[in-house]
């Protein structure tokens, strides 16, 4: 089946966690702790295809506010794909990306929103994820190993943005040398009287770092 994230679309199956989904798909979302619940910064906003998710668990309900919930924010991580269907998503750090680039006055009123909506949360937050350590859910040597993961697919995507992301459309330019008998083929049918005269100003015609010698190799 397929996903939109972000107005891209993306592969996935059911039983898929949306976190996966997004990262297979190299789509933008925030993954910091590796999708281990502890970070915060994997919310997505649903928009299309709610019913086709796995229910809100109560480790979902700990991290979020019922005000998020209202607006259909749900926790990548936690969050798996149900049933086939159309779903629709709007990642949070893709949110944020956007009033930046679009709205850049509504960013401070948005942060203070959200923080409040983690503050009001906090004993909850605090309560679960004891829990989990208590309960042996969250594995330290295996949340380490997956936070280094995480930080290495970052540092990759960035580099490859910085690589292919300034003009990606643009076709590669390759240089590629001539010989100077090359440059003109009707010269090959000139009878041998006109050859020499031929050659002679081909040779002329041929910027100078481009006159090689014609037994070298091309590069």
């Amino acid at each position: 089946m397929q996903i939109n994230i972000n107005d891209r679309t993306c592969q996935a199956a059911v039983g898929e966690r949306l976190i996966d989904v997004a990262r297979t798909n190299h789509t933008h979302i925030g993954y910091f702790c590796g999708g281990n619940g502890l970070c915060q910064t994997c919310y997505v906003k649903v928009i299309k295809g709610m019913d086709l998710l796995s229910p809100l668990s109560d480790r979902e309900k700990a991290l979020l506010s019922d005000d998020l919930i209202r607006q259909g924010t749900r926790v990548a991580c936690m969050t798996t794909v149900d049933k086939p269907g159309t779903v629709e998503l709007l990642t949070t750090v893709e949110e944020v990306k956007r009033m930046v680039e679009n709205r850049p006055l509504e960013i401070i009123p948005y942060q203070a929103r959200m923080g409040w909506e983690a503050l009001v949360k906090f004993p909850e937050t605090i309560a679960m994820q004891a829990q989990r350590f208590a309960e042996g859910k969250l594995d330290p040597w295996q949340l380490f190993t997956d936070v280094v993961t995480a930080i290495g697919d970052a540092v990759s995507l960035t580099i490859r943005t910085l690589q292919h992301g300034w003009n990606p459309a643009e076709p590669d330019k390759t240089f590629k040398r001539q010989y100077v008998h090359e440059h003109d083929p009707a010269a090959k049918h000139t009878n041998q009287t006109d050859k020499t005269a031929g050659k002679d100003a081909e040779k002329n015609m041929l910027p100078e770092a481009l006159r090689i010698h014609q037994k070298a190799p091309v590069n």
